[in-house]
């Protein structure tokens, strides 16, 4: 076995502190304990422990001249930075964070089971950066599971009340901070008899419309300040819905005040708020991008890309302005791709060229994924990996992209670093089954929601239930 799984490494967090203890109170006989941290001298790492584990995992790093104040030392897991807990100037006590990756070590290691990784630790002391080296490497372990939250599998009744008697049929959805799930309720088949808008909380334990009409909604998006929902209709080009809080999301219908021009026909599918500029972005089949302004509803076309469905946009909090976007099968030479798009291009020539910002917004149009428009499934470098029919996608706050692959019947994910994983799922087999990585099914997955705490919400809309990713 590569991993040493001995339950000596194991520790818990107050067996480490009383050992710390133990170095400073019982050191030596003179009771002077371990040396001061002295800034003017290096810091030294010799070793460290538990060499495996998960997240918030308990790790003493060892060494000499170490900063036994927390706020003087950074410490990282790969690129992702840890948690100081304390210690002495000669052990340290972090945690390991959550989904560090897996470092590029080159190809002489052996390859890891699925859902573990290398990490390469380092100490950042003021201007001096310490490593422990390749050949002392932390494994981390991902541990993922699926739950079924709500429904049973019924596409031929609707039905409101507490999560354990919800009959619902998810689509696409949204998260909120305090803890709603924001649903288009319609059938897998697209039959439309129990379309409505809806909302779901499992601390409250409810599920409730909050359309009392049929409305025909599709990806809702939530401003991560305000709480407001807005969600796009099928109809009219420039109309939309928009839910507040403080009116308990009750829907009102609203209208965009285009400024150059009106895309054709009512076909958006998706709306995402840009944490960048605070502006809802959607997207036409007919190809126009639309920028609208949330407070007056002023309406901008920034650019017109192919015709064609896109049912996934996002926005990755560590690429200001860069809108990510799924297609469908039927985008030309974007089809069954992920591409992005960056909407700030031609901003500045907005008011004066309207057609150059366009130009110049499209300019930056780029397919990331394979060039395989006949679609497959290949995990991998986000430019080799192939998608068989893509719907909504969600970034998380570390930049993890998650995917509902609908027709390759499970999850995919794009981490940070621009690598393609199935997260949960079997390629190819359609099924209903809670539990593991090695164990869980869905059929046709269409919706994506990412919580706070990084709970991942699934419309499993084959299955007519809503289901939920814990991720460690």
């Amino acid at each position: 076995m590569y991993l040493l799984k001995s339950k000596i490494f194991k520790w818990n967090f107050a067996a480490m502190i009383c050992v710390a203890v133990l170095f400073i109170s019982c050191g030596s006989d003179d009771n002077t304990g371990p040396p001061e941290w002295n800034p003017k001298q290096p810091s030294i790492l010799s070793s460290f422990y538990p060499d495996n584990g998960m997240y918030q995992e308990k790790v003493m790093l060892i060494g000499k001249n170490l900063p036994t104040d927390p706020t003087q030392v950074k410490v990282y897991f790969n690129k992702r930075r840890a948690a100081v807990i304390g210690g002495t100037s000669e052990r340290m006590y972090v945690m390991a964070p959550r989904l560090p990756g897996n470092a590029d070590l080159g190809d002489h290691l052996p390859a890891l089971p699925t859902g573990q990784g290398r990490c390469v630790i380092s100490v950042v002391v003021g201007s001096d950066s310490l490593t422990y080296g390749n050949d002392n490497i932390f494994v981390y372990e991902e541990s993922i599971t699926v739950t079924t939250i709500a429904g049973n599998g019924d596409q031929t009744h609707f039905a409101e009340g507490n999560l354990a008697s919800a009959i619902l049929q998810p689509k696409y959805i949204a998260c909120d901070n305090y803890g709603n799930v924001f649903m288009t309720n319609w059938r897998d088949d697209d039959n439309r008899d129990f379309c409505y808008f809806c909302r779901l909380n499992e601390e409250e334990n409810i599920f409730t419309r909050l359309s009392t009409t049929r409305i025909e909604t599709n990806i809702p998006a939530v401003d991560p300040l305000t709480g407001s929902v807005s969600v796009t209709t099928e109809t009219n080009p420039g109309s939309f819905n928009t839910c507040n809080p403080n009116e308990y999301w009750a829907p009102r219908l609203r209208q965009m005040k285009f400024q150059n021009g009106t895309p054709p026909n009512g076909w958006k599918h998706a709306m995402v708020v840009n944490p960048s500029d605070g502006m809802i972005y959607t997207r036409w089949y007919y190809g126009a991008i639309v920028r609208i302004d949330p407070n007056t509803y002023e309406a901008y076309i920034i650019s017109e890309t192919v015709q064609g469905d896109s049912y996934g946009l996002t926005f990755r909090p560590q690429e200001p302005n860069i809108l990510w976007m799924s297609f469908r099968d039927n985008a030309d030479f974007l089809s069954r791709s992920i591409a992005t798009i960056d909407v700030s291009a031609g901003k500045h020539l907005e008011a004066t060229d309207p057609d150059g910002a366009k130009s110049a917004v499209f300019a930056t149009l780029q397919r990331r994924s394979s060039n395989q428009i006949g679609g497959g499934h290949r995990d991998g470098p986000l430019e080799q990996a192939q998608f068989r029919s893509l719907g909504q996608i969600f970034s998380d706050q570390d930049g993890f992209i998650y995917i509902a692959d609908r027709d390759n019947h499970c999850i995919r994910r794009i981490t940070p670093e621009n690598q393609v994983e199935t997260v949960l799922g079997i390629p190819g087999t359609s099924g209903w089954r809670d539990g593991t990585r090695d164990e869980a099914l869905f059929r046709r997955p269409m919706g994506i929601a990412i919580a706070p705490d990084g709970s991942v919400y699934v419309a499993d809309t084959g299955n007519s239930r809503l289901r939920k990713l814990s991720v460690n």
